[in-house]
């Protein structure tokens, strides 16, 4: 039995099918110790293990905040593989990417003080606010930031700034690293492209690809800039408008 998957290209049910079982299973066994992470996280927030120290406590927070995205992640896929194939349903709330910059950089900040990169946020947008899934945007703002960590070379700045253009809410992140020539501008938020090997690190090209898709699906844009003098720039734009305040949407990865 053949079908048609997203892109109109025909495909075997019973591989797609597979396929899908397996990410789901994954997805699921994945799942499970996460929660018992944040169980037993909270269990030392509340002091059943011994007293804290203030330091320890904002640690372990932290880890906390970022397996409570994680597992949020987790029931978004087993959602996704269960019902549309490859197809997620959006939730539609207010969300303050100011906040969710902030909340992301505080996820990542032990990653760029090992790279020595030192994360500044300037905020200038009057209006924060967009309208969309808070889980699936976090996912973008983890990606670009984590990205710009990775890369970024050591002992540099990360610079985020929060902005507005027009009707959009905009997030952007300026750092120092390899000059990207205009043909892998035009690839690299392809599906499977990963300039990592480049870099002696390990990836597999989708955290671009899935971030484009997931701003595409809130009516946005996402862009790159790469200047000789080795900066590069990686940001996103989403409407802010009221009138995208009741838009049911779907991303199709």
């Amino acid at each position: 039995m053949k079908r048609v998957n997203t892109e109109g290209q025909e495909i075997d049910a019973n591989i797609e099918t597979q396929r899908e079982t397996f990410v789901a299973s994954l997805s699921h066994d994945l799942k499970n110790p996460t929660i018992a992470q944040i169980r037993a996280l909270e269990l030392m927030l509340k002091g059943n293990f011994g007293k804290i120290q203030p330091k320890q406590k904002e640690i372990i927070e932290m880890v906390l905040d970022s397996c409570k995205y994680m597992n949020a992640m987790l029931c978004s896929f087993l959602t996704t593989y269960r019902t549309d194939r490859g197809s997620i349903k959006l939730s539609n709330e207010e969300v303050s990417i100011a906040d969710l910059a902030v909340e992301c950089i505080d996820e990542v900040i032990f990653l760029a003080k090992d790279k020595e990169v030192n994360i500044s946020v300037n905020n200038s947008a009057e209006k924060e606010t967009v309208f969309g899934d808070r889980v699936q945007l976090k996912r973008v703002v983890m990606n670009l930031l984590t990205n710009g960590i990775k890369y970024a070379y050591r002992n540099t700045k990360l610079n985020v700034k929060i902005y507005n253009e027009g009707d959009f809410t905009c997030f952007c992140f300026e750092n120092n690293s390899p000059y990207i020539n205009p043909e892998k501008q035009k690839q690299i938020f392809a599906r499977y492209v990963s300039f990592a090997n480049a870099h002696k690190e390990i990836g597999i090209g989708l955290g671009l690809y899935t971030s484009k898709k997931i701003v595409e699906a809130h009516d946005g844009t996402i862009f790159v800039q790469s200047f000789a003098d080795e900066r590069n720039i990686f940001g996103f734009k989403i409407p802010n408008s009221d009138i995208y305040s009741s838009k049911q949407r779907t991303v199709n990865f």
